[in-house]
């Protein structure tokens, strides 16, 4: 059985998402395990908030170059708050032909031939902590602000969910990221905690880390249409 959720984006179009279920054996609801989530659903195209038209797809052997092209367009401020260095070409390089899609999922944003926003869900497979995702999100700052952000959001969380995960954590640094943080409280995401003085800029000055959480639920009656 694949049940079609629809998501009406304001002023935009009607995308209907499938979640892949197995009843089998013992009438339960669950992932199909081994079985790719949502690549049925890809390349698939967006609409910006000024029109533009870009696809969104997995993250593929071949990437290597572009994904570390988009790197280099953020400032190396932005490099900085990110988990890896990113101006390694041999890190870069090593993600895409290693990908274990056990414990990352990685989609890409699409334009002229240039990728320009990587999303990622990572979790862990085995342990308390199992159920749990984490989102990470880098979008070139040529298109912030035009809601591709949440366009792959919502990819991530409808993948979340198909994949039996029940809670969605998304870490940011407060003040530089207060745009993101106001867009993900439109798609229930709570803020959970703040980390004071957590996390250090170049020059040595402390910022404070927010938790931003999710709960899912089976439907998408939680996800509100209006999401920048």
């Amino acid at each position: 059985m694949t049940p079609s959720i629809p998501i009406t984006y304001p002023g935009r179009v009607q995308v209907s998402y499938s979640i892949e279920i197995d009843r089998k054996e013992t009438g339960t609801t669950r992932p199909i395990q081994g079985t790719p989530i949502m690549l049925e659903d890809y390349p698939k195209e967006v609409i910006l908030k000024d029109g533009t038209g870009v696809t969104l797809r997995p993250l593929r052997e071949g990437d290597e170059d572009l994904l570390f092209r988009m790197f280099n367009r953020l400032s190396e401020d932005d490099r900085w708050f990110l988990d890896h260095n990113v101006a390694d070409f041999g890190l870069i390089e090593n993600w895409v032909k290693n990908m274990d899609p056990d414990r990352a999922h990685s989609i890409v944003a699409v334009l002229g031939g240039q990728v320009i926003a990587h999303a990622t869900l990572l979790r862990k497979y085995y342990g308390a902590k199992s159920h749990i995702g984490n989102i990470r999100i880098s979008v070139d700052p040529a298109y912030r602000g035009k809601h591709l952000a949440t366009w792959m959001l919502l990819d991530l969380i409808n993948l979340a969910m198909a994949m039996g995960l029940e809670t969605l954590i998304m870490q940011l640094v407060e003040g530089r990221d207060a745009a993101l943080i106001r867009s993900i409280k439109k798609l229930d995401f709570l803020e959970k905690g703040v980390l004071r003085d957590y996390a250090k800029d170049r020059e040595g000055n402390p910022h404070n880390l927010v938790i931003m959480l999710k709960r899912l639920h089976r439907l998408w009656d939680d996800v509100r249409v209006d999401a920048p």
